[in-house]
Parts: structure tokens; C-alpha cells; sequence
């Protein structure tokens, strides 16, 4: 069995010293060592460190050489120690050079001397251990010419490059000549031969942590900071004084902590200490030596200390507690000390930065939800690295100095009086108009002067036409407010120019280099209403007024601006303005009318090209819009969201909608409306994001994704291919990460009701938001490099893992779901032997999912999915059942659209308070992705999961609907469920529940609704329920905590089923499951139940069917018997079986079991190991045949609490899945708290 090396185990990442390996960032992950770059996330080498130990803590030295940079590592978990070597150039190479050695006790640290010679350890049992780094002077050497070791204290590496020559060479050090250095190999000598020292405390106590201090780089020097369960830091060393039987007393003793201890660190530079513990503080020691160190201030690198000096300094040193910083909700895990901060990390998910004084400075959610394990920082102490329990690692931003704040604009020009305001005639920023009249209909001029003069609006104002006067003024803290005039509306033009539109109808532009405000235009018609919206070329403005005019500037080469088109929309005021794409603009007016405009650039003119009508609704106006790529050739779709949360869906030729979704983002309207790869992407007030698809029967919802905490999403984006979104809650703007749920930016504004514009520029790294609060613009600027930082390894799931089901094998990746116990479905891909990626998370369940199957189809076909979809079951707590469809997402280059796709580098979106929409930015660039293939050829990108149905049981009285109360019962469960399809439009779906009832439902395609058909009592719990895969019988197999496998026959649902035009809403009750045979497998719970056919699926003429069932339970057993079951003509079926044998090869219960072939057979267990069975027969001679189990293989997973196992069959020599027995591998997926994949040869056996 070969593991890939992808494993996603979440038990306990420890990260090394990444302070010293700069870009680089190791990683332990079960029994591996990954080693990333540290900027772009890539992974440059993967070693298997333990055959049966998880990494706990790692130590790293580099090694200076003039040709490549080399590191040596030390790692270590649970009793086992390892040395390796990381080549970094050439090849990024990890190679071994003492394999792994096990102690009698746990290892909780470990540091590697100056010298290389050593390791000193600190263990469980409060003892330190000199270890002596052996190696074979007759293997193979690799030479290092002119090789040294950087050291961290009293080296000769800092003495002169003559006295390092002779140390060099001097044996008596320990020291490796320069011919064998680094080339130690695991010669299987005794542990007690390479244990110079070991030394115990007097205070003989079980430690929860512990940090070696090895100030002047050697034995004589070191320290040990031991965390106790008595909540003590104990500090000794092995050359302090000792009792009459050779254990060292204790220098200092600390208390305080009311818990446990997790962890402890030292800053000798700082002379502070800091401790972590169960009682969810972080505290910091102050260390004030009597007779100080004369180079702590050096970098550690070449501090020089003799263990004289460091003695000295722990003897006399006087220790305090200085600081008790509360912070954190849970058990706080670690932390780390830095120059000019200290961060600490915990079960809350939390990471808090605390400055010197032991005030929080900052925290942030990390991890959705799950634990971090431990931080790092990077050598520039610029970024964090976190480890946490979803199995991920991330990178965040530490540059807690910049705290970017809202500056406002508070002395405009608007704030001045009539007789204060100079006129500055400037023929450089003149505005000039260059722009032809274009009307709505075929009415004169004198429409637009009427209207003017019949409109309340105007009244008392003279209107002179549109001359422009430019007034120019810097801020002056002198200036008087002008009463009657306010900023009403903001628009954003890249990341320097910003428009500003007034009450009074004056348009302002702040140049934000010189300080300076200009104005670009002053119109009458602009008076007391104004909506503007850039273009997403960042080039053009489009202004609507409330006459129905739309005014279009646009910015010339050398800055200035100029008007450049006005055309009268509609006859009214003009309720939305929108731009799809740079060369195409969207105007709603009154009564729902809706008008797209093109712009002829070379012509300088625009053509209307359609009108389309909104539905009635109570604000009957859009509210965001977007292009599609239309079925019909040269055609386009026109997607429209309106303030009543509704989605409607327009072709070129039509002026009603051809599809509508009502109030699918609830009654306050759809915010934003965009797409990326072939997507459409909707949000709304509801706080949900939806993934959207355009099929040629129209749009289908894929996924609804709802945003923690937010209950109003305004925008979605995507910078570099990562989904953010903008949302608003209470007085607050967030820019959120919808792929790792969390916030990217957050910014005070007063709430999203305001107008509001942002862009962002990932080329640029810049985010702007121009927002106006309290009458006063507010400009907020930030970077995204810091806040966008690249995620190392993707996570699996922030808590266990109950089921999973893989979905299909294409291009050789294996897509598989899994649900556990945070509630969430999530879908993921494993690529050949290195690539993982999370593809989708779907907040949907109530409670936690414990039950995963496939709507199977029967023979080599798929009837119910010529669409390659895959239809999935997922059941768990409550009772509640979903069913979904899961389909790979193709685009293929030909359908590419022109607009509305790609990696979208500067995304601008607006609102006006006015019009209440969320003006978005809709991509007019071609698609930027790197499909290479023809215009024929289609790539899978993603997958795409839709919720299709929900059932729960309810209990509660019969009331009218205004009166209804619905409870739901706490108590049921659902545990299992198979499911298969009976025709091409209807599936069996049956589910074994906690309270004993195996529940049968019926679902159709047609209807896309579920019905509970019949329903079976047992005695006990139901744990499993498989179908028999034959496929002219429908029978079933269920197994619970009495020990019991109960056989059942579904011959009379099916029948039903079959009869022609069946009423699936009105079941008859005759309907029921007819109880065949029961086994007594174990004498408690069935947790795994696996069968095996010995015929082909497609035999439909045979009438007896030989059958393999393997059972795995919680008493350790594994059974195998053989089932015959027999039909008679008429239909009759009789099941016989037989005991065949059992087997003890696991330490705890059985929790996974699948059978391969037909002789080998795979299970796990709790107690994290996996084996391959190989069934055996023996022919004696005068007796039966003997059948037996012999274990084959075996391996031990870093998985801990295994909650099973699942099997997809790959073809080794292509990409496609393939059931043929040649050339087939087994693709293992064991999961638990954590995800660990192997495959398994089947021809050879190697696992």
C-alpha cells in the first residue's frame, strides 16, 4: 500500500523554527514532514518521517555551504526521534539521516547542539537526555567542502575562519570530519549506547510541556523550562545541584497558572517568558539577572555566551510574573514571543497579538472554528504561519503598526460661502463638451426644458443651460459650512480620482496627490438626485438624473475630463444605472422599464439595442444585472435582480422575462450579480452568496453560502481567482473571504444604506473605498499583499469526520464529499499523489451528518445522469435528510464568454443612497485562464453541488399554518443510507435511524420531492444498511448495536414502483419490508458491513446468487460468512448462510471495512491501523475445506479516532476509472479527526 503523500491528518501539526529557514516553512503532519514556500504556498518536499508516531515539534539548523542551501531537521513525536537533511538546492530534497529511534518515554522537546555532535531532550518524566548522533564511518560519504553550522551561542564558528579550520578537524568534539558530515544512518545500535546522560529532576512529575534553552549552544549550558500538571514552571539543569541519589534540584519554582501548562517560550534578548495554560491565560514572566548577559541585544545568531556566564544567569536571575492577559474563550495552546509583540493561539480559534505591556492589540478567527495548534512567524516577523484543526495552514499579515484608518475630507469646496469660493479659470482641467444629444423617443429639445420647468425640483432655480465654470480650492480649516449644500453621491474612478456629486448639482473631483478639488461639471438637472457608476475599463462615468437624462464622461489622455455622450434614457427619473461591461450600460426608469444602451467608441454615439419590463413588485426597479452567454448564436442572456430579491432572466429578443425566480434572496433585494468561470454569482440582503448556472432551460441554483455573521452581503468579488465578498453589518463594512470564512478588511462607514464606492487592484495591491458618513466623504486606502496572503494547505474539516462518499474519478482526480460533526457538506479533490484542493462548503444541515451515499444506478449505464451528475444522500441529526445534485462544472473555450468572466484584477462597484442598489463592476476583459486545449475539447474546472430536496420527521398538533409549532426530535438521528435508482425517473432512498425504524423514501426526478413510503420497527439502533448488489433482487442488509445482520426484501415497493403512471404521492399501505434472514455476527455493535458479490452485475438469468458478508464490530471481530440465496420461479427468495471464520487483528472496534477483490479485504479500526485481509482456503485431505483471514499487510495511519473507510477502484495506466481485475489500484480514503489516502495495489498486494 502506497500513501499518498497528501495526507490530510489533523492530529497536532508542529511547525520548526521558520525564523530561521526564511522563505521556507516545514510542517508535521501525522508521520510526515512538508516542506512549503513560504510566499507562493507550493509544496518542495514531502518525507515520511514514522512508520507509527505523529510529529510533535521540529528543530531546524541550517548548514552554510557555498554551492546550495542545506537545513538539518530535527524531528520528534510521541517516543520516536528522526534527523533529516533538506536539500533545498538543487532539487528540494529530503533525505534521512537517522531514521527513527524510539525512548521509553514521550519526547516533548528537543535542540540540536552547536556542534551537530548531540541532541539534548527533555521527556515526559521531568529528565533531560544527552543524545549521542552516531553514524557509520564505513557507509558511503557525501562531501562537504568548507561546510559549517550556523550556531545559536559560544561556537568556534565566530572564532577566526584559521581556528574553525582545526576545530574542524579535531575528534575529541564529537563532530563528524568534513568527509562524514551529515551522513548518519539508523545502524539499529542500542538505545543505551547513544544515551550519553541522563539526568532527572527531584520533582519526578508528569510534564504537559517543556522548552530546552541551550544558551551557549552545549550541554554544560542547558536549561529546561518544565510545564507541570500542577501548574508550576519548574526551571533546572543537569548542572545544578544535586540530592544524595543524582537528581538536580530545582532553581525556580513559578506558580499562578490555574491550569495545566501547554506551553512555555523564552526571549533572552527581552529577559521575558511567557506561559500558556488550561485556565485560557497567557502570562509573561520577567527575568532580571543579577549579573546581566554582555550580548543579549546581538542577534541570536551570534550571541556568544560561555556556561559560565549562562549558569551565572539562571542562579541569581530573579523571576516575576509580569503580566496575566485574558483574552481567549478556551485552553490557549501556544504562543510566540517577538520583537515586538507576542502572539498566542488556543482551542477558540482565536489569534491574539499582545503588545509588551500584556494588552491585546489585535485578534482574528483563524481557523473557522477549530483549534490552532501552533504558530510560527517568518524571519522578517512580517507573517504568521498557523496549524489548526481542519488541517490547514494559513499565512496572516503581522504588521500590526499599520492599522489603516477612514480619513475625511472634512474642508471641500462645498464647504464654503458664495462670496468665499474664488473662480479659478483653469484651461488646463476645463471641461469640455463634446458630446451629441440623443433622446429616448422622437420629441425635440423642448421635451428636456418642459420637463425641467414643470418639475418641483427646479422650481427655483433659473436654468442656463449647462456652461461650465470651474472651481478649483485647496482644504482650508477656515471655511464656513454652506448650509444648503450636501455631497449626495460618490463615484471612484481607479485609485486616485474620485467624483463627488453635490445636492446643488455640482460634480467635484479630489486629486488626491496634490489635495486639490476640481470641478468637473455643474449642471442644473443634477440638482437633488444623482446616480453614478464607472465603467469597468475605469475609464468612463455614466451620471442618470431624475429628468431621464444620462450624461457619460470620460477621461482623455492626459486626465482631464471631458462629456462625452448625453442621451435621454427614459421619460422619468432614471431608478438604477449599471454598466455591463465598458462598452454597454443598463438604465431602469419608472414602471419597470428597462433600456440597454451600446457605445459606438469610433462613432461617438450610442445605440439603443432593447427594452425589457420588470415584473410588478412593490419597488419595481433593478438593483444589479448582468450579461450571459446566450444559447441562441450572437444573441445574449440578460440576468436582472430587483429590490424585491427576485432573479429574472431575459433573451436579446424579449421584453417579458423568460424565467423568474421570486424572492430567492428574500424581500430586500439582490444586491450584486456577477460571473466567473462559466458561473453566475448572486448576493443579497439575506447575507447569502449563490452560485448560479445558465443551462438552456434556464438558471438552476447550485450552492447558497451564507456569510457568519453578516445579514447584508453587498458585492461579490474575485481577486486572483479567491471569492471575497463586501458586506455591511451594523456600521461596518467587511471584505470577506467567503473560501476561508473569514474577514479580510474591516472598516467603520455607518452602514451600507450610504453611497458608498470601493476598487480593488491585486496588480496595483491596493483597496480603496470612498464612502460618505455623516454628510462628510471618508476615503479609507489599505493593501491587499498583506491581507490576501497565499493559504499553504487547504483544510479538510474543522471537526471529525463521520462519512464519506467519493463521487466520480475523472482526469485522474478522485472528487469525494465528506460531513461530520461542524454541520457542514463538503466536497474535495485529490490529484494523483500531491494535490489536494477543497472545492465547496454548503452550510445547510442543522445538525451534524452522519450518513453519505450515492443514488447508485444499476448495470454499466447511468440512466438517471446523462448529464454526468452524480445524485448524493446525506442524512444526520434531527432526522433530516437532503438530497443533492453533483455534477462536474466543463467550459469549454468556445463558450468562454466575452463579458462577465475571468480572474478579475480591478474590481470598482458603487451605490447611491437613492436608488438603494449595489451598483457592481461587470468584467468586459476575455476570460483569463490558461485553457490551452481546442475549441472541442472541454476542462473540468470544478464541481458544482445544488440542493435539491429536504425531509425531516416532525412531530407536533395539527394546527392551521398561522398557528403551526414544529419540533423537531432531538433524539433521531439518522445513522445510514443506501440508495439506487429504480427507473430513470425514480430512486429508493432507504435510511437506518437511531430509534430503530428503517425508513424507506421514494424520490422522483420529475417533481424533485421526497416521500416516506414505508417505514420498518426494529429492536435496537440501526448503525448500517447496505443493498445486496444483485441485480435481480432488491434486497437489503441492516445492522445494528444487538450484534445482528437482518436481511429484508423490497420485492413489493418495487413492484409498485414499476406499475405504469404511479401515484408516488399516495403510497399504498400495503407497502413493507419482508424480513428474510439474521445473522448474529458479534455479540454487541455492527459498526462496518461489507458484502461481495461472486457474480457480474448484469446476470439476470440466474436464480441463485453467492454472496461474501464481512462484518466488523465493537468487540474486535472480524467475521466473514457465505450467503446463497436462492429464487424460486414464481419469485420466492430463501437466503442461506454459513459461517465461514472470524478473526482479532485490531486493539479496539472495527469502524471501516470494504472488500477489494473477492479474496482481499481492507479494515481499520480506532486503534489507527489498517490491514489487508487475503481470505484463504485449505484443502485437507478426509475433512472440509478450511477457510481462514491472514493478514497481508498493514500500516498505521496518523488519523486518530478512525470513523471509517472508503474504497473507489482507479486504473493505474490511465486517468479513468476502470473495474477491470488488471492494472487496477484501490484508492483508500480513512478518516476520523482527519483525512489519510492510500492506494492499494490489488495485483501485488502492496499497500
Amino acid at each position: 500500500m502506497r500513501s499518498i503523500n497528501t495526507s490530510v491528518c489533523k492530529q497536532m501539526p508542529g511547525f520548526g523554527n521558520v525564523q530561521a529557514v526564511r522563505h521556507l516553512d516545514p510542517t508535521g503532519e501525522g508521520q510526515y514532514l512538508h516542506i512549503h514556500h513560504l510566499n507562493s504556498g507550493n509544496r518542495l518536499a514531502t518525507h515520511k518521517v514514522f512508520d507509527a508516531a505523529v510529529v510533535h515539534g521540529i528543530n531546524i539548523r541550517p548548514v552554510k555551504n557555498e554551492e546550495s542551501r542545506h537545513w538539518v531537521v530535527g524531528v520528534w513525536g510521541q517516543k520516536s526521534l528522526a534527523l533529516l537533511l533538506y536539500k533545498h538546492l538543487p532539487g528540494n530534497e529530503i533525505n534521512s539521516l537517522i531514521e527513527e529511534r524510539r525512548f521509553e518515554d514521550w519526547i516533548i522537546d528537543a535542540v540540536l547542539e552547536d556542534n551537530l555532535s548531540h541532541i539534548v531532550l527533555a521527556t515526559a518524566h521531568n529528565s533531560l537526555i544527552r543524545y549521542k548522533l552516531q553514524y557509520s564511518k564505513d557507509l558511503e560519504e557525501q562531501t562537504y567542502q568548507g561546510t559549517f553550522v550556523e550556531s545559536e551561542g559560544n561556537c568556534p564558528a565566530h572564532e577566526e575562519k584559521k581556528d574553525f579550520v582545526q576545530w574542524q578537524n579535531k575528534s575529541h568534539l564529537g563532530f563528524p570530519a568534513k568527509t562524514e558530515l551529515l551522513t548518519w544512518k539508523n545502524t539499529r545500535w542500542k538505545p543505551d549506547r547513544c544515551v550519553l546522560v541522563k539526568v532527572d529532576c527531584t520533582e519526578n512529575c508528569i510534564l504537559y510541556c517543556g522548552h530546552i534553552v541551550l544558551m551557549a549552544g552545549n550541554w554544560e549550558s542547558a536549561v529546561l523550562l518544565a510545564g507541570t500538571v500542577f501548574s508550576q514552571v519548574l526551571i533546572w539543569g543537569p548542572w545544578g545541584s544535586t540530592d544524595p541519589r543524582g537528581r538536580v534540584a530545582p532553581m525556580h519554582c513559578l506558580s499562578g497558572h490555574e491550569g495545566v501548562l501547554f506551553s512555555i517560550n523564552f526571549s533572552v534578548a527581552q529577559g521575558l517568558l511567557t506561559t500558556t495554560s488550561d485556565d485560557r491565560t497567557l502570562r509573561m514572566w520577567s527575568i532580571i539577572p543579577k549579573y546581566p548577559l554582555s550580548d543579549t541585544h546581538s542577534p541570536p545568531s551570534i550571541q556568544v555566551f560561555n556556561k559560565e556566564q549562562v549558569q551565572r544567569y539562571w542562579l541569581d536571575a530573579e523571576i516575576t510574573e509580569k503580566h496575566i492577559c485574558y483574552g481567549h474563550g478556551a485552553r490557549v495552546w501556544q504562543s510566540l514571543i517577538l520583537s515586538s509583540c507576542v502572539v498566542s493561539v488556543g482551542e477558540d480559534s482565536k489569534v491574539c497579538v499582545w503588545d509588551q505591556q500584556g494588552r491585546l492589540v489585535t485578534w482574528w478567527k483563524a481557523h473557522d472554528g477549530s483549534c490552532i495548534w501552533n504558530v510560527a512567524a517568518s524571519e522578517d516577523e512580517g507573517q504568521l504561519v498557523t496549524g489548526g484543526g481542519d488541517g490547514s495552514v494559513k499565512t496572516w499579515s503581522l504588521n500590526i503598526t499599520d492599522s489603516p484608518k477612514a480619513e475625511p475630507l472634512l474642508n471641500g469646496p462645498w464647504c464654503l460661502t458664495e462670496k468665499e469660493t474664488p473662480l479659478i479659470e483653469n484651461e488646463h482641467s476645463k471641461v469640455t463638451d463634446v458630446s451629441p444629444q440623443l433622446l429616448a423617443s422622437g420629441k425635440d429639445e423642448g421635451y428636456k426644458l418642459e420637463m425641467l420647468k414643470n418639475s418641483e425640483v427646479f422650481e427655483d432655480f433659473d436654468f442656463e443651460g449647462a456652461e461650465t465654470i470651474e472651481r478649483c480650492t485647496k482644504n482650508n480649516s477656515d471655511q464656513l459650512p454652506k448650509a444648503n449644500d450636501f455631497p449626495r453621491c460618490v463615484a471612484l474612478v481607479g485609485v486616485n480620482q474620485f467624483l463627488l456629486a453635490m445636492d446643488s448639482g455640482r460634480l467635484f473631483q479630489w486629486h488626491s496627490e496634490h489635495a486639490t478639488w476640481t470641478l468637473v461639471w455643474d449642471d442644473p438637472r443634477m440638482r437633488k438626485y444623482v446616480i453614478m457608476d464607472t465603467s469597468s475599463d475605469q475609464k468612463k462615468i455614466a451620471v442618470g438624473m431624475l429628468c431621464g437624462v444620462v450624461l457619460i464622461f470620460r477621461i482623455t489622455g492626459n486626465g482631464n475630463w471631458e462629456k462625452h455622450l448625453e442621451a435621454t434614457f427614459c421619460q422619468g427619473k432614471v431608478f438604477s444605472l449599471l454598466w455591463l461591461g465598458s462598452d454597454r450600460i443598463l438604465a431602469c426608469g419608472p414602471d419597470g422599464d428597462i433600456v440597454t444602451w451600446r457605445l459606438l467608441e469610433v462613432q461617438g454615439s450610442m445605440v439603443k439595442e432593447r427594452n425589457h419590463t420588470l415584473p410588478p413588485c412593490k419597488q419595481r426597479w433593478v438593483s444589479a444585472a448582468c450579461i450571459a452567454p446566450s444559447t441562441v448564436p450572437g444573441g445574449y442572456g440578460l440576468i436582472c435582480g430587483d429590490r424585491a430579491g427576485s432573479l429574472h432572466l431575459y433573451h436579446q429578443e424579449d421584453s417579458v422575462p423568460r424565467q423568474s425566480i421570486r424572492g430567492i434572496h428574500g424581500k430586500n433585494g439582490v444586491t450584486s450579480l456577477v460571473i466567473h468561470e462559466g458561473f453566475i454569482y448572486s448576493s443579497g440582503r439575506d447575507g447569502c452568496v449563490r452560485q448560479l448556472k445558465l443551462f438552456d432551460e434556464g438558471i438552476q441554483v447550485l450552492t447558497v453560502t451564507r456569510v457568519s455573521n453578516v445579514t447584508w452581503v453587498a458585492q461579490v468579488i474575485f481577486l486572483q481567482g479567491r471569492p471575497l465578498a463586501l458586506c455591511f453589518h451594523d456600521v461596518n463594512l467587511k471584505l470577506w473571504n467567503l473560501a476561508e470564512d473569514r474577514a479580510v478588511v474591516e472598516v467603520e462607514c455607518g452602514g451600507g444604506h450610504r453611497s458608498w464606492a470601493l476598487h480593488a487592484s491585486r496588480s496595483e495591491d491596493k483597496l480603496v473605498f470612498f464612502f460618505v458618513k455623516d454628510g462628510i466623504p471618508c476615503i479609507f486606502r489599505t493593501t491587499l499583499a498583506d491581507k490576501l496572503m497565499p493559504m499553504i494547505k487547504n483544510p479538510v474539516n474543522t471537526r471529525e469526520t463521520m462519512c464519506l462518499q467519493t463521487l466520480f474519478h475523472v482526469e485522474g482526480k478522485t472528487f469525494f464529499a465528506m460531513g461530520g460533526e461542524d454541520t457542514t457538506l463538503r466536497i474535495h479533490s485529490v490529484h494523483g499523489l500531491e494535490s489536494h484542493r477543497s472545492l465547496c462548503v454548503v452550510r445547510s444541515h442543522i445538525s451534524n451528518i452522519r450518513a453519505l451515499c450515492r443514488i447508485e444506478w444499476e448495470g454499466a449505464s447511468n440512466p438517471a445522469g446523462l448529464d454526468r451528475s452524480v445524485w448524493l444522500v446525506s442524512g444526520g441529526g434531527r432526522a433530516q435528510m437532503k438530497l443533492w445534485e453533483v455534477a462536474p462544472n466543463y467550459i469549454s473555450q468556445k463558450n468562454l464568454p466575452n463579458a462577465g468572466s475571468g480572474y478579475q484584477e480591478k474590481v470598482p462597484v458603487a451605490r447611491s443612497k437613492e436608488e438603494n442598489t449595489h451598483q457592481q463592476e461587470q468584467h468586459a476583459q476575455k476570460e483569463n485562464t490558461s485553457v490551452t486545449c481546442n475549441s472541442s475539447r472541454e476542462k473540468m474546472l470544478s464541481v458544482g453541488c445544488r440542493e435539491v430536496t429536504s425531509h425531516m420527521i416532525r412531530t407536533g398538533s395539527n394546527k392551521t399554518w398561522k398557528s403551526q409549532e414544529l419540533t423537531f426530535d432531538p433524539e433521531t438521528r439518522y445513522m445510514d443510507a443506501t440508495a439506487f435508482w429504480i427507473t430513470d425517473k425514480l430512486a429508493v432512498i432507504v435510511l437506518a435511524s437511531s430509534d430503530g425504524v428503517l425508513r424507506v423514501f421514494v424520490f422522483s426526478r420529475c417533481t424533485e420531492k421526497l416521500k416516506l413510503v414505508c417505514a420498518r420497527a426494529c429492536d435496537h439502533c440501526l448503525l448500517k444498511v447496505v443493498r445486496v448488489p444483485i441485480q435481480t433482487q432488491h434486497i437489503l442488509a441492516s445492522a445494528g448495536t444487538d450484534g445482528r445482520v437482518v436481511f429484508w426484501d423490497m420485492k413489493s415497493i418495487v413492484n409498485w414502483l414499476y406499475t405504469p403512471n404511479v401515484a408516488v404521492d399516495n403510497p399504498p399501505p400495503s407497502l413493507e419490508l419482508h424480513q428474510l434472514a439474521v445473522v448474529q455476527s458479534h455479540q454487541s455493535g455492527v459498526n462496518s458491513l461489507s458484502i461481495n458479490y461472486h457474480g457480474k452485475p448484469t446476470d439476470v438469468e440466474s436464480y441463485r446468487s453467492s454472496l461474501t458478508l464481512a462484518t466488523g464490530g465493537d468487540d474486535n471481530k472480524l467475521s466473514v460468512w457465505d450467503v446463497i440465496i436462492d429464487t424460486s420461479e414464481d419469485g420466492l427468495t430463501k437466503i442461506a448462510v454459513d459461517f465461514l471464520c472470524c478473526a482479532i487483528g485490531h486493539a479496539s472496534q472495527i469502524t471501516g471495512l470494504e472488500w477489494i477483490s473477492p479474496n482481499l479485504l481492507v479494515s481499520t479500526s480506532v486503534d489507527q491501523r489498517v490491514i489487508v485481509w487475503e481470505l484463504c482456503h485449505t484443502d485437507t485431505p478426509g475433512s472440509a475445506t478450511r477457510t481462514y483471514l491472514k493478514a497481508t499487510r498493514s500500516a498505521y495511519t496518523g488519523v486518530p479516532d478512525v470513523k471509517g473507510l472508503t474504497v473507489i477502484p482507479i486504473n493505474k495506466n490511465s486517468s479513468n476509472t476502470n473495474n477491470s481485475e488488471t492494472d487496477l489500484l484501490q484508492r483508500l480514503f480513512v478518516y476520523g479527526v482527519g483525512l489519510q489516502v492510500y492506494d492499494l495495489d490489488t495485483s501485488t498486494g502492496e499497500l
